[in-house]
């Protein structure tokens, strides 16, 4: 159908009109499933003016494109708008091989087309008398998302410029679903952030921003209690119902506290068995302590697990605001101060009071944090190397980046000793992005005095791999140290993965895009470790340590590391081997397949200095030995 010049004209208007109203409702903040389903009935009808067509749909594909889910479409000849049919990739297989080859899809007559011999018959299409049709791929970031139809119900020749307009539809289209999607993953790493996903309780972060708002409207003189509370012998009784039933235990334990203690009460998970309660208190404090108590008594109800009642109990440190504490992070602490003091006594102590006497404790442990900021500021950090090597040939592959502190008092600190206050305090994270800067450096180092194909591996820890600003970070500092992606190992552990596999599986994939290879360390050491290979993108293992250790005197430990072995074989991946002490585990190892090795046996961690020292005497032609293995 061909189209005056007028028309033309007014087509183009309602186009430009048409982008400009979808513009729009994609920069909406509050954009959202349910807030889209207007949107695209608006779009549809207003598509159907443009194209000159009887109905117009939006489809979006499923994961694998094996099925079309309709957001909408529009029916102009009856007026009506549905949502929510599908059609299957195994009814009409030439048709969906058609969309996702063409960026157009023009067929002036559906019978006798080959990419719609199924279509023809197919009862979407009977049902709309359809005789023509145009569909145009709606292609996401990700790929092509979905297509926009435009049906006919009489014959009609497709213009160039109906193909144009189409085209342009699809775009606009994936504007607007590429940004919902932006908007849903945003959300997500914010309920990530402020959200315990096992429990639905709020985490330490959404506690402290509430609590705060809360402490700053309090009229003069009001007060508040920090409880901390723990559930005694937690992982006895997981070892006993495995990981489920503890799941379990927690998940009935937070579903209590939300009852026992509603709003305005705050209740947060902290981590595995740990939950904190801010309580504020306009009546008698002794009054609120008694029925705090017999809350917490009630929890001890019989958990029903598995089949089986199972009774718990559990202990308490309390804090009071602002006689104990003046702000969120110093009444959480003292209320665990008091509570590990309870436990010192006994392992089942329900309540303890925080006193004075305490201060002393907590005040080394403000001065620990104080001392670790102070540390990161006076560069006082220090990256020590460990070298990997080739299995077969015993040349050095790479190196394992290890964090020390080169402490002016104490000395030489390990990671052991700081790392877990880092954590807690949220110094991981510029603690994390100065060791891959430090690491990125080292590199462009290495490759300007020889060493051009090593690679160097940093640990991130689980807090800063999910972190919005990781792959910024990363991609600035080897940007600045003029090196590739590749050079650059991200080392995991696999409760990274505990919170949220998709979120996890996310970011790998990104990192993965980017270039980077992800490791996981300590592969085999616990229960979820094989979750990894079946979910997450990644491009190497380390063998954990305690199966290296067994080798040549445990069958089982031999055993163990063949299948891991094996199976990363079957899967594409690298293996390291960690903590190689012996001769004999390397023989073992190489004769396993093995394709890296780290350990005592080639080197202790060492300083660059003795790096450096290495590959001026023993690096020749790219290629580094290490003298405790060549001699």
């Amino acid at each position: 159908m061909d189209r005056s010049h007028e028309e033309l004209n007014m087509v183009l208007e309602e186009l430009q009109k048409k982008q400009e109203f979808i513009f729009m409702q994609a920069k909406q903040s509050d954009l959202s499933q349910q807030s889209i389903a207007p949107v695209l009935e608006e779009l549809c009808v207003r598509i159907s003016k443009i194209m000159a067509c009887d109905r117009v749909g939006i489809w979006l594909f499923n994961e694998n494109r094996t099925a079309l889910t309709a957001q909408s479409i529009y029916d102009r000849n009856e007026s009506s708008h549905t949502s929510g049919e599908v059609i299957l990739a195994e009814e009409l297989p030439s048709y969906f091989e058609a969309v996702q080859q063409k960026r157009i899809l023009a067929i002036s007559d559906v019978t006798i087309d080959q990419a719609t011999k199924e279509l023809k018959t197919h009862p979407f299409c009977v049902k709309g008398e359809v005789k023509s049709l145009i569909d145009a791929s709606i292609i996401l970031s990700k790929g092509i998302g979905g297509v926009v139809t435009c049906d006919s119900t009489k014959l009609r020749k497709w213009t160039y410029f109906d193909r144009v307009l189409a085209a342009s539809i699809a775009d606009m289209l994936s504007f607007i679903f590429d940004r919902l999607e932006r908007i849903e993953v945003e959300e997500h790493v914010r309920k990530l952030a402020y959200t315990d996903l096992l429990t639905g309780l709020d985490n330490q972060y959404a506690l402290t921003e509430k609590v705060m708002e809360q402490i700053q409207s309090f009229e003069e003189g009001q007060r508040g209690v920090f409880v901390y509370l723990m559930m005694d012998q937690y992982t006895e009784m997981q070892g006993v119902l495995g990981h489920d039933g503890a799941d379990q235990m927690l998940t009935i334990t937070a579903s209590r506290l939300k009852t026992l203690f509603p709003y305005p009460a705050q209740t947060a998970r902290l981590a595995f068995d740990h939950f904190v309660i801010f309580l504020p208190i306009k009546g008698d404090l002794e009054f609120e302590m008694g029925r705090l108590e017999r809350n917490i008594n009630r929890l001890k109800r019989p958990m029903h697990i598995s089949g089986q009642e199972v009774y718990m109990t559990f202990s308490y440190g309390v804090s009071n605001y602002p006689e104990h504490a003046t702000n969120v992070k110093n009444g959480i602490q003292a209320a665990n101060m008091a509570l590990r003091s309870g436990k010192e006594a006994s392992n089942r102590k329900n309540g303890n009071l925080y006193n004075p006497e305490m201060h002393t404790y907590l005040k080394e442990t403000i001065l620990s944090e104080m001392n670790l900021r102070r540390g990161l500021d006076q560069n006082e950090f220090r990256l020590h190397y460990q070298p990997q090597v080739n299995c077969r040939t015993g040349e050095v592959s790479g190196f394992e980046a290890l964090i020390r502190w080169q402490h002016p008092e104490r000395g030489l600190i390990f990671p052991g000793e700081f790392i877990e206050l880092a954590e807690s305090t949220g110094l991981i994270i510029p603690i994390g992005e100065w060791v891959i800067k430090q690491a990125a450096c080292q590199i462009r180092e290495w490759n300007e005095q020889g060493l051009k194909n090593a690679t160097v591996s940093v640990n991130i820890s689980p807090r800063h791999f999910l972190h919005d600003e990781l792959p910024f970070h990363l991609h600035k500092c080897i940007t600045e140290a003029n090196i590739k992606p590749k050079s650059l190992v991200l080392e995991i552990t696999e409760n990274v993965a505990l919170e949220d596999t998709e979120a996890v599986a996310n970011r790998i994939n990104l990192l993965r895009e980017m270039g980077y290879s992800v490791s996981i360390d300590d592969f085999g050491k616990g229960y979820s470790a094989f979750i990894y290979l079946q979910h997450f993108p990644i491009q190497q293992i380390k063998i954990d340590r305690q199966f290296i250790n067994g080798l040549g005197k445990d069958p089982k430990s031999s055993g163990i590391v063949q299948t891991i072995i094996h199976l990363a074989e079957m899967l594409g991946l690298q293996t390291i081997g960690e903590g190689v002490e012996t001769k004999q585990q390397w023989d073992l190892l190489k004769q396993f397949g093995c394709s890296e090795l780290q350990g005592f046996y080639f080197s202790r961690p060492v300083p660059v200095d003795e790096i450096n020292e290495l590959i001026r005497n023993h690096e020749r032609g790219g290629k580094l030995l290490l003298p405790s293995v060549f001699q």
